[in-house]
C-alpha cells in the first residue's frame, strides 16, 4: 500500500486505497440543498479521490445546519461506479450541480471509509468540521 502526504494550496493528498472492512456506525439520512462546489473536479483518471461539497440541510437530524460532504470520484454518475467502492457509494444522481436538492445518506466515519486522496477545498478555513462520506445519493423530490 503506497502512502503520500502531498498538501498543495488546499488540496490534500493522503493515501489512494479504500479501508478493508470499515465498521458500520449509524447512518444519517437528510435533504440538504447543494450550495457550494468549490472548485472543478479533477479528471477521474489521475487517481481515485473524494471530492468535499457544501450542503445546507433542509430536512432531517441537522436541519438548518451547513455540513461538509465527500463523494468519490463525482464526475461520473452514482451508477457507474463499478470499481471496489461500488459498496459504499450508491444513488440515481447523474451529476452534481450547485442549487440542486439531494437526499443524502451520510456516514460519519469518512476515514474509515475511505483513506484515499481527499480534495478538500474547505479545509483551508475550517478543519473542525465532520466530512461526512456520502454512502448515496438522489434528487430530492
Amino acid at each position: 500500500m503506497l502512502r503520500l502526504g502531498l498538501v498543495c494550496g488546499w488540496f490534500c493528498l493522503l493515501a489512494t486505497v479504500p479501508v478493508q472492512g470499515a465498521e458500520k456506525a449509524k447512518d444519517l439520512t437528510v435533504t440538504a440543498e447543494l450550495v457550494e462546489i468549490p472548485s472543478k473536479f479533477p479528471p477521474d483518471d489521475l487517481y481515485d479521490y473524494a471530492f468535499v461539497m457544501k450542503y445546507k440541510v433542509l430536512d432531517g437530524e441537522l436541519a438548518g445546519k451547513n455540513i461538509l460532504v465527500a463523494h468519490y470520484k463525482p464526475r461520473q454518475a452514482r451508477k457507474k461506479i463499478k470499481d471496489e467502492m461500488k459498496k459504499f457509494v450508491a444513488g440515481k444522481l447523474k451529476r452534481f450541480k450547485q442549487g440542486h436538492k439531494h437526499k443524502l445518506v451520510l456516514a460519519a466515519n469518512l476515514e474509515k471509509i475511505w483513506q484515499g486522496a481527499v480534495i478538500d477545498d474547505f479545509f483551508a478555513t475550517d478543519r473542525k468540521s465532520t466530512r461526512y462520506w456520502c454512502l448515496q445519493v438522489d434528487k430530492a423530490k
